[in-house]
């Protein structure tokens, strides 16, 4: 009985996995990847603070949530079929050739620069991308803290073009989750500086050890997922200073810690965020809380310093409310 509904259980599973399109399969491929990356890296530096297990610990099962549900389930259950429609509007239908498929890659990378800068510079989308900032760490398993959110939150909008273009939804799909597996690898403190031409095309250790510093140089830099060319070309390059350590984390998170609790670390932001916005005043100063920068904070409002000030009210404060 016990190995007949084994077999049954295995066999489901088995449907389930020849049933996902090859972008996911990829991506669950992700999950052993990091894993044996982290364990020889863990081994590495057994002897130093670089990995904390209660972070690390954190991070695998966000990780493996993102897989599972996000990637594993909401992407095909809504991103797929939403792409599928757009694509009956594309402006051409292309084949994959080598030429194609280098466009295909180039276009994909600058979609994800584009989704990453937002997800720096745009609160709402930054609530899903600060999950992945907040570790105070960086090593292999950070690679794994993702939000369980990104298929919900207007992420995948960003590669829309590349299936108006003419690019199949499933090889679009296909080419970024390459790309995401591709940013496995720099997320570690093994590696030093590569030779100046690699470090100035490519996402490298260096270059995503810049990305995750909270320094004041280093924030909101090096967007790339693959290539730095668009960083160059942007203003956003930074190159990491043998003479200043990098500090990780987020610049929120300065003075406190971000805990361990993978549920409140994936709606952290979100509730600052709309706690913000709930707070009394104009309509369109509370809605900016989410599409501002994240450090952006409402203009001095004269009646809000009256219940802290009595008596403290001027014709400069009162511009403010224009």
């Amino acid at each position: 009985m016990i190995s007949e509904r084994f077999g049954e259980a295995m066999l489901t599973i088995q449907n389930l996995v020849a049933a996902l399109p090859a972008s996911q399969l990829l991506t669950l491929s992700a999950l052993p990847i990091i894993l044996l990356l982290a364990t020889v890296e863990w081994f590495h530096f057994r002897e130093t603070d670089i990995f904390e297990v209660r972070d690390s610990a954190a991070s695998i099962a966000m990780g493996a949530m993102y897989v599972l549900i996000a990637e594993g389930v909401m992407v095909v259950a809504l991103v797929l079929p939403a792409y599928e429609w757009l694509y009956q509007f594309r402006l051409l239908s292309l084949e994959l050739t080598a030429a194609s498929l280098m466009i295909l890659f180039l276009l994909v990378d600058f979609c994800f620069y584009l989704f990453h800068l937002a997800a720096h510079r745009v609160r709402f989308l930054w609530g899903v991308h600060e999950v992945h900032h907040a570790s105070e760490h960086f090593n292999y398993t950070v690679a794994f803290r993702q939000s369980v959110l990104y298929a919900v939150v207007g992420v995948y909008v960003f590669f829309i073009p590349a299936v108006l273009l003419g690019f199949t939804p499933e090889s679009v799909l296909l080419m970024l989750a390459a790309n995401l597996v591709f940013q496995i690898f720099p997320h570690t403190q093994w590696f030093g500086r590569f030779p100046k031409p690699i470090e100035w095309m490519f996402n490298t250790p260096s270059n995503h050890r810049v990305h995750h510093g909270r320094n004041p140089g280093y924030v909101d830099r090096n967007m790339g997922g693959v290539l730095m060319i668009w960083d160059h070309l942007f203003g956003t390059y930074a190159v990491e200073s043998p003479d200043e350590q990098v500090e990780y984390g987020v610049v929120s998170l300065i003075n406190s810690t971000p805990g361990y609790n993978p549920i409140k670390l994936t709606f952290r932001e979100y509730a600052r965020m709309f706690k913000d916005a709930s707070r009394p005043g104009p309509l369109s100063l509370r809605l900016k809380h989410l599409w501002a920068p994240p450090e952006w904070e409402r203009p001095a409002i004269a009646p809000e310093r009256d219940q802290q000030n009595p008596g403290t009210q001027s014709p400069r404060q009162l511009r403010h409310l224009s």
